[in-house]
C-alpha cells in the first residue's frame, strides 16, 4: 500500500493556503497501480 501512497502527490497550500491537495494524476498514469487501487476499493 506504501508504493500506491508514494504515487500520490501531496501539494501543500493548494488552492489556498491551508488545504493539503493530493494530486492523483500520478496514480491514474500507471496502469498498474491504478488497477491496484481499483481492487483494493
Amino acid at each position: 500500500m506504501d508504493h500506491l501512497r508514494t504515487a500520490i502527490r501531496e501539494i501543500p497550500d493548494f488552492p489556498k493556503k491551508g488545504i493539503l491537495f493530493r494530486d492523483i494524476t500520478t496514480l491514474l498514469k500507471d496502469g498498474k497501480l491504478f488497477r491496484e487501487a481499483v481492487d483494493i476499493f
